[in-house]
Formats: C-alpha cells, structure tokens, sequence
C-alpha cells in the first residue's frame, strides 16, 4: 500500500512540475517592428527583410560607442557615432540587399533586405 501512495505521489508530482511557468523570450516580443537592437557587440537581428519603402531603426543599447555603415552598397548609407539611447533611421526606397557593419567593430554585421 505504500508503494502504491508513493508511486502515485511522485506520478502526481511529475505532472505538477510540467506546468511550472517557462520563461518568455521578452527580448523578441518587446521589438519594435523594423528596428535593428545594437547590443552585446551585435545587431539583432543580424538579418530584417522589409518592403521598399520602409523606415528601418537601430537603437543603441550598448555600453560602448558603436556606428552603422553600409558596405554594400558602400557609402549608401552611415550614421553618425551612436551612444547608449540614440536611434538611427533610414527609409529603403529600392528593393535589394543592404549590408553593414559597425566600423568601430568590424566584426558586428548586417543585412537588409528589401523587397
């Protein structure tokens, strides 16, 4: 008999323990639509597909200076040294794919693309 209360206490705590709250991944929901986080010495996310026409954002999140620059096509874009709290905005008026990077990390890159 008491095998058989234990075995159904631990059956019973088995399932309880299955619905316990599991952790949200606020990161993501919390995003703006179209917005470029700058954090963590990277950009997330490193890859946004938009429509031609689209305003595009990246907010500085980080602890340290950070830019964005446009490799390809070079020049196209570049914004300015971004400090914790500063935004940077741009409108993609023709469809194609956008890379960038930080200049001051060249190992932070980007991709727009716009179709």
């Amino acid at each position: 008999m008491k095998k058989k209360l234990l075995l159904c206490s631990l059956l019973i705590l088995i399932l309880i323990s299955g619905c316990s709250q599991q952790k949200v991944d606020t990161q993501r929901t919390n995003q703006e639509p179209n917005t470029v986080i700058i954090k963590d010495f990277a950009f997330m996310p490193q890859k946004l597909s938009v429509d031609a026409g689209t305003m595009v954002t990246w907010k500085h999140d980080d602890k340290v200076i950070h830019d964005v620059a446009a490799t390809n096509p070079l020049g196209s874009f570049t914004s300015e040294n971004m400090q914790r709290g500063d935004k940077f905005t741009i409108t993609f008026s023709e469809p194609g794919e956008y890379e960038y990077y930080c200049s001051i990390h060249p190992s932070m890159k980007g991709k727009i693309i716009v179709k």
